[in-house]
């Protein structure tokens, strides 16, 4: 177990040396709730990490230490500091996605801003944590911003339960597997005719089976001609490679 002085906490020097150490095992030990001048500790990291500190990894392991602590209020005013107002980590990954990812937790109301000022940070995870929060626009805006259309029109369908605005958005992206997304959207509400031109629209021979038993049963059979039409073109052309 580390001893030290607990009356130099809020001293600069120590600060210093418990940021440029980048231990773990410090940093519980300083942030741990029973230590009387854990709240003078945060205020000056918070306060003077920005003028003070350049290192990325620095602060980035300060980040993670107050996230493991639970500090996640702390979290969000650290890095809008950092990342909003000082340009030596303006632009760098790793702090981008913390601070929307700590803002999902603690600051949901904050999150929709910092997707549309902020670029470059890991949309993928950004997205996920964001549906599991329940933040569906907001996951949605991060998978249409870094082209992560499947996920996109996923969040569209599955959460926010709205095929009008995912045709909206298949039309604007234009791509085969979310014209497909939508097709199945469609046949699952007993859309047949609608979401057998989709299928063709999309080139997707996957759910033939699926298509002829629900186009009997709504006896479509001319849109399911036109299907099978598809299908049949589309397995000669495999078979032909």
């Amino acid at each position: 177990m580390i001893v030290w002085d607990t009356r130099l906490i809020y001293d600069v020097v120590c600060f210093r040396y418990v940021m440029e150490r980048m231990d773990g095992g410090l940093w519980k030990e300083v942030l741990n709730p029973g230590n009387v001048f854990r709240r003078q500790l945060i205020d000056q990291v918070v306060s003077t990490a920005l003028p003070k500190f350049k290192s990325p990894d620095q602060v980035s392991a300060a980040v993670k230490a107050f996230m493991t602590a639970n500090l996640t209020h702390e979290v969000i005013d650290l890095l809008d500091k950092i990342v909003l107002h000082n340009s030596a980590f303006s632009a760098n990954f790793t702090l981008k996605s913390l601070l929307i990812l700590a803002a999902i937790k603690a600051g949901p109301l904050r999150v929709m801003g910092y997707i549309n000022r902020l670029d470059n940070f890991d949309g993928s995870a950004v997205g996920k944590a964001a549906v599991e929060a329940c933040l569906y626009e907001e996951a949605f805006s991060v998978f249409k911003k870094f082209n992560l259309n499947l996920k996109a029109v996923n969040v569209l369908l599955d959460n926010l339960k709205t095929i009008d605005r995912a045709m909206e958005f298949a039309f604007c992206v234009e791509e085969d597997s979310v014209w497909s997304q939508v097709a199945k959207a469609k046949l699952r509400k007993g859309l047949v005719s609608d979401a057998i031109e989709l299928f063709i629209r999309a080139d997707d021979a996957t759910q033939f089976l699926e298509v002829i038993k629900v186009a009997e049963v709504a006896n479509v059979y001319h849109d399911l001609v036109k299907y099978l039409l598809m299908v049949r073109q589309k397995t000669r052309a495999q078979g032909g490679q």
